[in-house]
Formats: C-alpha cells, sequence, structure tokens
C-alpha cells in the first residue's frame, strides 16, 4: 500500500468509519475510496483535500511523509534525482583545477619565490588549515547564491537537506560543509565512503545531513 493510501486507511479505522461512511462524508466515490486504499489509485487534488478533511489530515504534512520515503531504484528522493558518483566526483575536480588555477597555483609560486619561505622550506602553505578556512569561504559565499558550490553549478547539480528536502543555501551550513570537505580530502575519506554510500553520498554529506541531486530533476 502506497504511503497515502496507508495513512488513510489508517486514520479511517482509526476515527472508526468504514470506507462506506468515509466515503459518504467526504462526497469521493466508494470504488475511488478502494482504490486509494488498495493502492491502485493515488488521490490528487480535490479528492486527496476532501477525504483528509474529513479525517482530520493535514494535506501538506501527508505530502511531506509520502516525500520522505520518495527514494526508489529511480535514485529519487524529494522529487529530484540524486546525482551521480561519476558527477559528482567530475564536479570536484573541475572545481578543485579552477580554484588552483586561480588560487592555489599563483598563491605558491609567491611562496616559494619569497626569500622568507626560502628558508623555511618545511612550510607548506597550503595544508590542512588553509584547506579549512578556505571551505568556509568559499561556502559561506557561493552556497546562498548557487544552493551548493562551483562545481555544483558548473555541473546543474544543488545541496538539499535530507531531512525536509529544501534548498541548502544558508552561508552558515555552506560554510560548515565546505570546512568539513576541505578537512576529510586530506584523509581521502570522501573519496571512499562515496564509493559505497547508495545514495552516492559522502561523509561530510551525512554529518550535514544534505544530499546532492540534479536540481533540473524535479518531478
Amino acid at each position: 500500500m502506497s504511503i497515502i493510501g496507508n495513512k488513510i486507511s489508517e486514520r479511517r479505522k482509526a476515527k472508526g468509519l468504514t470506507q462506506e461512511e468515509l466515503a459518504e462524508l467526504s462526497k469521493v466515490n466508494l470504488r475511488t475510496i478502494q482504490r486509494i486504499e488498495n493502492d491502485e489509485n493515488e488521490p490528487r487534488g480535490k479528492t486527496l483535500i476532501l477525504i483528509c478533511e474529513v479525517l482530520d489530515i493535514n494535506v501538506e504534512d501527508l505530502l511531506n511523509i509520502k516525500n520522505e520515503t520518495n527514494y526508489t531504484a529511480n535514485n529519487l528522493i524529494y522529487g529530484y534525482t540524486l546525482a551521480t558518483k561519476g558527477t559528482r566526483f567530475l564536479a570536484n575536480l573541475i572545481e578543485t583545477l579552477i580554484f588552483s588555477v586561480i588560487i592555489f597555483i599563483p598563491y605558491t609560486l609567491y611562496t616559494l619565490s619569497s626569500l622568507e619561505e626560502f628558508h623555511n622550506i618545511d612550510s607548506n602553505p597550503i595544508g590542512i588549515q588553509f584547506a579549512a578556512i578556505f571551505g568556509l569561504i568559499v561556502g559561506a559565499i557561493f552556497y546562498p547564491i548557487f544552493t551548493g558550490n562551483l562545481g555544483h553549478r558548473i555541473f546543474g547539480l544543488k545541496v538539499i537537506s535530507s531531512e525536509t528536502g529544501k534548498d541548502f543555501n544558508k552561508a552558515s551550513g555552506g560554510a560548515i560543509r565546505e570546512l568539513l570537505k576541505g578537512v576529510f580530502s586530506f584523509f581521502i575519506i570522501p573519496i571512499i565512503w562515496i564509493l559505497w554510500d547508495e545514495k552516492n553520498q559522502n561523509l561530510y554529506d551525512k554529518l550535514t545531513k544534505t544530499v546532492v541531486v540534479d536540481k533540473n530533476s524535479k518531478v
């Protein structure tokens, strides 16, 4: 039985109503009620509203319950298609190359040519602390604009909450997510984790309760 059909059936029985009584009170055809509860049909629009009014069910809450369990063999979550492992890898690779050209390579060349760095050969300008700070800045800037990072933007992806399905577009949330991404990358944890995760998510996705989806795949 579908989530909606199951919820309607449970609430009807809890109220002590028969299918005939629900049909009469809601002005919905009895056969329609039977088809809904037998998972032969899914109520929409006015039909769903009429049934929910009689059973005291909030329509929006019912649809949210459906969305929260809408992970299927087609890799759907909250109506979006999950980003594939390959696409996520390419998005991360391209983003890294862009930032390397714009920031990391010039910065490294500058520090290596500095007399001070020449006398401190063990210095590593691109260390874990730099990655953490850079992640904070990137996340705070790009997430409110792109609902994700630069790589997501280029490949038509976005980050959403795994709990609500809403866009993950707060500066604070983006900063924390990119910070974790930068730190974990030094230990190759994200690369290993994503290979076996059924939703193609990394460890920092799990910790921030996010998923990466194709933003143009909403159904």
